[in-house]
């Protein structure tokens, strides 16, 4: 009776490691994939910005169909600082950065901050959920750039 149960559990760990193992390493390097292409667009889009210093309703309908498009829905916010110099009182400056509202207009030394997070876990972070009972953390990023125009 041990040598049947010890066949047939040979048998389905065989499956496993023949299947199933290069199944969940196509999966990690997708989904790795994905992760380096979001950052790409992410560095691209911060990239135009701080070379033009402009911000146009078509940059911003690219960049955000460009990181929703490898498969996951991402949520992007973008934040600018403004620079301000202010005296110091001994004949000096310092310089301080402010969070302004409007994106639409860039100065020299200005901050863009982009900061991207998953809305939803990806299909393998599910399916490790679901066999593990582990929850990954979601994929979020955050790029700065200085505005150089």
């Amino acid at each position: 009776m041990t040598d049947l149960f010890n066949k047939i559990l040979g048998v389905l760990l065989a499956f496993v490691l023949l299947v199933g193992a290069p199944m969940a390493i196509d999966t990690m390097s997708r989904e790795l994939t994905m992760k380096r292409s979001i950052l790409n667009e992410m560095t691209n889009f911060i990239d135009k910005v701080t070379d033009s210093g402009r911000l146009t309703d078509a940059d911003l309908a690219d960049f955000y169909l460009g990181i929703s498009s490898y498969g996951i829905a991402m949520d992007a916010t973008i934040s600018r600082y403004a620079k301000v110099v202010n005296p110091d009182g001994h004949n000096g400056t310092y310089t301080s950065y402010v969070y302004q509202e409007d994106i639409r207009t860039w100065n020299t030394g200005d901050i863009i901050q982009v900061k991207v997070q998953a809305i939803d876990y990806t299909a393998a972070q599910r399916l490790q959920h679901r066999i593990l009972r582990l929850t990954p953390a979601k994929f979020e990023q955050t790029l700065a750039g200085m505005v150089r125009k």
